[in-house]
């Protein structure tokens, strides 16, 4: 039992340092190859590559742990799941506070006008839920997929290595 609360707190962990790193990556000189063609898949592996370090680790020590190929799927499903929480638990308390760019108006501790609360819900609801809702079901499948692959790859080693 605790080692899925270990999965599920480095998921939530990682959603929230997800936001550092993308602030980074955004903010990276490339020098030269900024120029260049390649930059662009560059900068979407490192976008997308990024979410398998939370999961693979986990989803490995699943494997070790248990010869059951569920469990490396849950556990896959768990972590991205808890990241996605993470993540845009972090984005609604940005809103919140007014540190996203361009929507510093919709602090809630500063002045409010009379639509104060239905802006704040509407992008709220666009920014925050919608893409939560849209990115869950890739945490779930993806997850699963990433922890079935480990676990089968893991499983294949182990047996190559006897």
């Amino acid at each position: 039992m605790k080692r899925w609360l270990v999965y599920c707190l480095v998921g939530l962990f990682f959603g929230v340092a997800d936001w550092y790193y993308l602030n980074a990556l955004a903010h990276f000189s490339w020098g030269g190859l900024g120029d260049s063609i390649l930059v662009v898949p560059i900068i979407i592996a490192l976008n997308y590559g990024i979410w398998l370090v939370p999961v693979v680790p986990v989803t490995l020590f699943e494997a070790r742990s248990s010869s059951r190929i569920w469990n490396a799927v849950a556990a896959g499903i768990l972590t991205w799941s808890a990241a996605m929480i993470g993540y845009y638990s972090f984005y609604a308390v940005l809103l919140s506070l007014g540190m996203l760019p361009h929507l510093e108006s919709l602090n809630m501790f500063g002045r409010q006008g009379p639509d104060f609360w239905k802006e704040w819900w509407i992008v709220f609801r666009r920014v925050v839920l919608n893409q939560f809702f849209e990115w869950i079901i890739v945490a779930i499948v993806g997850g699963g997929i990433v922890g079935g692959i480990t676990h089968r790859t893991y499983r294949v080693w182990a047996n190559r290595s006897q």
